[in-house]
């Protein structure tokens, strides 16, 4: 989010508002004096530079690091407008489904071992790609996104750490996110990894985000066994979880 309004809009604001703040400090302390004399002395003494100075900062800091930003996110008008105008709250639980060409990959290396089987996939008929589903948590605030793969039984995935997320807006309104992790899979005598897989590795996926921001789908692809040429690559989709 910081990447479209930056820190220093910020920090430009807030020097502004305490400029602006004697005027209206002073414009309150008239009113009140005039039309509620009990509070106008109370006021005046309570509201002092630093006081202003202070709610100003909380207010901004509460906005930004709470985050109070979301709270804005939500409301009826300005929500929309807002996720329209910059880039909309991806916050919260997903399902992800990801569709992986290795069933290619292993095909051509199956053919590559064997004197009599052969695999041309430009000729011949390729098979499916190989599906799996995870679950998924993002965690956006003003100036990070982390977005976190869990584990389940039927992956070798153990943990998944966000190295960058950036987001795009085109000329025509489109969003998009660009995302760098690194995953680290399991490994133990119970459950040893498959020899064309690897305890680490890095991966990316550039994924295109829908109008009410409920999806986000593109391709992906990690270098994974990249030395063997067997890194695969293949289409990812990201659905809001409806538990």
């Amino acid at each position: 989010m910081a990447k479209f309004v930056s820190l220093s809009f910020w920090v430009t604001l807030a020097v502004y508002l305490a400029l602006a703040s004697p005027l209206a400090v002073g414009w309150i302390e008239t009113w009140l004096a005039a039309n509620v004399p009990v509070l106008g002395s109370p006021f005046a003494k309570f509201l002092t530079s630093r006081v202003v100075a202070s709610i100003i900062w909380g207010s901004i800091a509460l906005f930004i690091v709470a985050p109070g930003w979301r709270l804005l996110w939500k409301l009826p008008l300005a929500g929309p407008w807002l996720a329209n105008r910059y880039f909309p709250d991806l916050n919260g639980e997903w399902v992800v489904t990801i569709h992986s060409n290795w069933p290619i990959v292993e095909r051509l290396k199956t053919a590559a071992a064997s004197d009599k089987i052969t695999f041309d996939p430009f000729k011949d008929e390729r098979p499916n790609l190989l599906e799996a589903r995870f679950d998924v948590k993002i965690k956006q605030t003003w100036f990070r996104t982390d977005v976190a793969f869990l584990p389940n039984e039927k992956t070798p995935l153990l943990s998944s750490e966000t190295i960058s997320v950036e987001f795009f807006k085109s000329e025509n309104g489109n969003r998009s996110v660009a995302w760098v992790y690194e995953q680290t899979n399991k490994q133990d005598n119970s459950r040893p990894l498959a020899v064309t897989d690897q305890p680490k590795f890095y991966g990316s996926a550039v994924l295109n985000v829908n109008e009410d921001a409920t999806e986000l789908k593109g391709q992906y692809w990690q270098n994974r066994s990249w030395n063997l040429g067997l890194n695969a690559a293949g289409l990812i989709t990201m659905r809001r979880s409806t538990k």
